[in-house]
């Protein structure tokens, strides 16, 4: 038995083999696969599946996969149902550290620094020793310890130096990093806090709210200020991003995820699944937010699509259709 060889290369390239299927008593080794093959929606007309006038006629192909082989190619889906989606306003600003995540150590006392502990760039915990100074009074070493915990950003001077007051390390703490978001006079009215926001840097998507509204001094904007949870240290300080704030959530009544979507004959589809069928369903599209979109017409809630590697469905259908236009 031979699959399609969209799924056979897909297979073999993911390290699985295919074994073929024995043919059982009474079957023909010229049967057709009923693995990754495709079939016309007209010959299942018997069978009472009639999804009425919500589906389009042109797309009369359909992809049959069985389910051992979905779950081999990664093919997943999701149940259609209500949902919501977000309207938003774009914001940009910059990373900072909190202030209260910051230190300039200096030393207590007027001495002599006799030794100097870490290397810049360490990470030092709160009340760890930083260097040792002997006092010019009592004569007696004393330590100079971290305030913070933190990196050892900068340090100002060395053992053997005189030290008389001035900052002789700069630490800092960037598990927890600030996105000052600026936001000018258009939208004002619509920030407030508490408002949830979706920061995107570096590809990826990390979700907060805004915690502060602050003025800007002398700049015709205010500063919006959302904390965000850099305890795995993805982002930077001073790392420029953009921004989400969900200015309305509106529910809707049936959504679907927007990477279920393919295009075809261009027309919007989703792949509609019922048992090992995989149907190509075009649908009327309303409002979007970029993740999710609502469904105006062309699927019902409780069925079940495609929402992941949708892709393979539509090739796989449209390498049938190739196949018998020759």
């Amino acid at each position: 038995m031979k699959y399609s060889a969209l799924f056979l290369a897909l297979l073999i390239a993911q390290g699985m083999a295919v074994a073929p299927a024995q043919a059982g008593p009474g079957h023909s080794h010229d049967e057709k696969p009923k693995t990754a093959q495709t079939n016309s929606a007209h010959a299942h007309d018997d069978s009472g599946h009639n999804h009425g006038s919500d589906h389009d006629d042109d797309h009369d192909e359909a992809a049959t996969i069985d389910a051992d082989m979905a779950k081999r190619v990664g093919i997943e889906v999701a149940t259609a149902g209500a949902g919501t989606i977000e309207r938003h306003i774009p914001l940009y600003g910059e990373l900072v550290i909190p202030p209260n995540r910051q230190a300039q150590v200096r030393a207590r006392f007027p001495g002599m620094i006799t030794q100097i502990k870490p290397a810049v760039g360490d990470t030092v915990k709160k009340g760890e020793v930083l260097a040792l100074v002997e006092s010019n009074d009592s004569l007696r070493t004393y330590p100079v310890t971290a305030p913070i915990a933190g990196v050892l950003l900068q340090q100002y001077a060395s053992q053997g130096e005189y030290t008389a007051g001035e900052t002789l390390f700069s630490l800092a703490d960037s598990s927890i990093l600030w996105a000052e978001l600026k936001v000018f006079p258009a939208a004002m009215d619509e920030i407030k806090t508490g408002l949830p926001v979706h920061i995107e840097a570096r590809g990826g998507r990390v979700d907060s709210q805004i915690t502060h509204i602050l003025p800007a001094s002398g700049q015709p904007y205010v500063l919006a200020r959302v904390e965000l949870d850099n305890s795995n240290g993805r982002f930077s300080a001073g790392e420029r991003v953009s921004a989400l704030v969900d200015a309305e959530i509106i529910d809707v009544s049936l959504v679907i995820d927007n990477k279920a979507l393919q295009d075809m004959e261009g027309k919007q589809v989703v792949f509609v699944r019922e048992g090992n069928r995989y149907e190509p369903r075009p649908l009327q599209l309303g409002r979007t937010d970029g993740r999710f979109t609502e469904v105006l017409s062309g699927l019902h809630a409780t069925e079940e699509y495609v929402v992941v590697n949708s892709y393979l469905i539509k090739a796989e259908i449209e390498k049938a259709g190739a196949a018998h236009e020759h």
